[in-house]
């Protein structure tokens, strides 16, 4: 029915009795002021002179599709939706009531066999659909084997062509910028969202040359520096540093950048490239409680080079200090800079470089016991997300134990009481959030 070349093309499941709209609600419904935040959206249908029941809900079929085109030299792109309703009257009835009540340009209607379309206009229309002998976008190689990488039993999915919308950037450098990141060698984005029985889950997709370079990620790895983080740790987040280094290269070797750069070393004193080796490595971020009610943060550098690696974030603190007003001092193998009452230490264990805001990190790191990954909160929170043993980044945050720790801050510093009740609610439910990466072949999810 569409023409092939979308530069967009998104599909949600529209139907109201689908497992997917059931689920959402049932997940919407865990939150204290989930029922008034379906009433509210109910309400604000029928400020445009239309209801749920009567209006809205007999015009939805199974699904919505919208696909956006563009044309190097037209101008801004054109979008179509279609839509198979159950009822095709109630739907031209709909938009027609929209219509009327709305300020902006009308939108148009067109049957297409079982199908509505509706667009800004009829040219519109006719740009996306296909004529009678024409090639279908659902019979675009290149489209089906795209889609098929995204979950067909998703609440909604979206399929971008980035090299086919690079080529309608309307300024010769901006082509050029964003070809830097490799845009014009991806076969294809995706995105999705899906209710699940335990969580929402959203997830993008990747496919193409470009991948690697855009989201900076190498090979699927483990984390190594994850068995030392102490197990009261409530957020967690580990990738490798090469990714990022080889962005950071990239940049620098781009004459459109270099010069940014070099100002921002005069300005700051800090060499880019000293940055950059930092991140030869693994590099890992964790937060836990402290005595106080400002967490503890602490950074882990896995260098090749520890000695290095520590000489070059020594002589970064000490920049800063001179900027900042702070003091260093050394205690053995140990920095520390003072910012007024912020703190950094810096130390090594083991091969591995630690900035850390407590002096007790670097102890608490080499002494046995429980660890993170023996964390009961941990293992079923990675469980949830259905986490793999191996990944190309990962990132875990305990929200229950954050918002904890956001309340008792507040209470510290006596804002507590302009927190809305209903936010204080509304995230009790909410358990814990997490993130990872995956690649196989030229697909990084």
């Amino acid at each position: 029915m569409l023409k092939p070349g979308a530069l967009v093309y998104w599909q949600t499941v529209s139907d109201p009795d689908s497992d997917q709209w059931n689920q959402a609600e049932e997940l919407l419904k865990r939150f204290p002021d989930g029922d008034h935040w379906i009433a509210q959206l109910e309400k604000e249908l029928e400020s445009e002179g239309v209801t749920w029941a009567d209006d809205v809900k007999p015009a939805l079929g199974s699904v919505v599709d919208v696909a956006v085109y563009g044309r190097p030299g037209a101008g801004s792109p054109s979008f179509v939706a279609l839509t198979n309703p159950n009822d095709k009257d109630k739907l031209l009835e709909l938009v027609r009531k929209l219509n009327e009540k709305s300020d902006d340009e009308d939108a148009v209607t067109r049957l297409v066999g079982d199908w509505v379309a509706i667009s800004t206009s009829e040219a519109a229309i006719d740009a996306a659909l296909k004529g009678e002998d024409g090639q279908s976008l659902a019979d675009d190689d290149g489209f089906k084997s795209a889609m098929g990488e995204l979950p067909d039993d998703a609440l909604s999915r979206v399929y971008v062509d980035p090299a086919r919308a690079l080529e309608l950037a309307p300024d010769a450098m901006e082509r050029k910028a964003l070809a830097m990141f490799d845009l014009d060698k991806l076969e294809f984005a995706g995105v999705w969202a899906k209710a699940k029985e335990n969580g929402a889950e959203l997830a993008a997709a990747l496919r193409g040359e470009g991948a690697d370079r855009l989201l900076g990620t190498g090979e699927p790895y483990t984390s190594k520096l994850l068995d030392k983080v102490p197990d009261d740790a409530f957020a967690f987040v580990s990738f490798q540093g090469g990714g990022l280094r080889g962005q950071l290269d990239a940049i620098r070797g781009n004459p459109m950048f270099e010069m940014g750069l070099r100002e921002f070393e005069r300005e700051f004193g800090v060499d880019v490239d000293e940055v950059s080796a930092l991140l030869d490595g693994e590099v890992a971020f964790y937060a836990r409680p402290a005595a106080s009610p400002i967490p503890e943060f602490t950074l882990l550098l896995d260098s090749t080079n520890p000695a290095d690696a520590k000489a070059s974030v020594e002589r970064i603190l000490r920049l800063a200090a001179n900027r900042m007003g702070g003091e260093v001092t050394e205690d053995g193998d140990v920095t520390t800079a003072r910012f007024g009452g912020f703190t950094v230490n810096v130390g090594a264990l083991e091969g591995v470089v630690v900035v850390t805001t407590a002096m007790s990190a670097l102890a608490d790191l080499e002494a046995d016991g429980n660890k993170l990954p023996d964390s009961e909160r941990y293992k079923a929170a990675l469980d949830a997300a259905e986490a793999p043993e191996q990944y190309t980044g990962l990132a875990y945050v305990d929200i229950s134990q954050t918002w904890e720790l956001i309340r008792s801050y507040l209470g510290f510093s006596g804002e507590k009481d302009q927190l809305p009740p209903s936010v204080s609610r509304n995230v009790e439910p909410l358990k814990s959030l997490v993130a990872y990466g995956t690649r196989d072949g030229s697909l990084s999810t």
